[in-house]
């Protein structure tokens, strides 16, 4: 089975990519500045029906909010993008949910694009090397991820990655400060490319089939 979900997960990488490239040129025919609001947004939405394609019967996807009443300090999260949880929430909106921490199996933080700064974090000097590891998604996880019991999956789910450090790098960093993560698409740095590699490769690390098998399971 590891084989039809790699090439699976290849093929819906493809798909996604599609989608995402035609919102994107379909704004500029208005002759509009194109919005980022907008585009996230819709991204956003595009993210979740491919996760809801794979979820098992009796499981919601929506964004909103996780509520923890055990929680001694904040008991309602921030902003989460996409919310897989079991049973009837608290409040269910078309597009909106407010679920019980012990309802939650999984959040993602959805991105259009992430890069260096993101992953590794923000400089601690202007023209430095060291990088905060607390800043950038790290920060963003460590806000949300307390909201999630311990059988809960923190995931990061990107359609665009570009980083010039190395694979192995991006990867280590990646698995500190995300449970799973699901990259649709990794530019190649320009030293890869330097070596004959393709300027880019779906479905990074395999990790849109993991993804893909991760849901199917899902009980």
């Amino acid at each position: 089975m590891e084989e039809v979900y790699e090439k699976l997960g290849k093929l819906k990488s493809e798909e996604l990519t599609k989608k995402y490239d035609t919102f994107w040129e379909m704004q500029g025919l208005g002759g509009t500045r194109k919005s980022t609001q907008v585009t996230g947004a819709v991204l956003e939405g595009i993210a979740r029906d491919f996760i809801r394609e794979f979820l098992p019967a009796g499981f919601g996807l929506k964004s909103g909010l996780i509520f923890d009443p055990e929680a001694k300090g904040k008991k309602m999260s921030p902003q989460i993008d996409a919310i897989i949880y079991g049973g009837t929430p608290l409040l269910e909106f078309t597009d909106v949910v407010v679920a019980e921490k012990q309802q939650v199996k999984a959040i993602f933080e959805i991105k259009s694009y992430i890069e260096t700064t993101a992953i590794f974090g923000d400089l601690l000097e202007k023209g430095g090397s060291i990088r905060d590891p607390n800043t950038g998604l790290a920060d963003q996880f460590n806000q949300r991820k307390v909201f999630l019991s311990a059988e809960g999956r923190y995931a990061l789910f990107t359609f665009e990655l570009d980083s010039g450090l190395a694979d192995d790098k991006v990867l280590e960093r990646l698995k500190e400060i995300c449970d799973s993560y699901a990259v649709v698409l990794r530019r190649e740095p320009k030293v890869e490319r330097a070596r004959g590699k393709e300027p880019w490769c779906y479905n990074f690390d395999g990790s849109i089939g993991r993804l893909i098998e991760w849901l199917r399971n899902l009980s």
